[in-house]
């Protein structure tokens, strides 16, 4: 019994731990007051919005990595990219809440907008879209 549920506690932290350890990484890089940027400011914008999208397809990806090793019924797993997207919404949508709470930065419903762009992309990676 000891072993199967030591078995369990492994299987869950082999799930959940990356996407826990990159959501920190998230929360900790959006806890920055001021982050480097570049002297032209279109190519600024475009470094910015791109991070946005990369971390949250990364994000997309580990949580619905989780999700697929802990889920139970293989018949629902069709539906595990929703679970995936609607987590990823809701963290992106709480780390711009967060953020506008830090000095010097502010909270914009474009960059959940960029965020969400980034779990999409993943997504049509992820079932062969793309």
């Amino acid at each position: 019994m000891l072993r199967n549920s030591h078995s369990l506690i492994l299987k869950w932290l082999n799930a959940y731990l990356p996407p826990i350890v990159w959501a920190c990484l998230i929360f900790v890089l959006s806890a920055q007051s001021s982050l480097p940027s570049l002297t032209t400011s279109p190519l600024d914008f475009i470094l910015k919005k791109s991070a946005h999208i990369f971390v949250y397809a990364i994000l997309f990806l580990l949580i619905h990595r989780a999700l697929q090793k802990t889920s139970h019924q293989p018949v629902q797993t069709d539906s595990l990219w929703v679970w995936a997207f609607l987590i990823c919404l809701l963290y992106a949508s709480c780390d711009e809440i967060h953020q506008s709470f830090v000095l010097g930065r502010y909270a914009t419903l474009r960059d959940v907008g960029y965020d969400m762009l980034g779990a999409g992309i993943s997504f049509l990676y992820k079932y062969r879209y793309v």
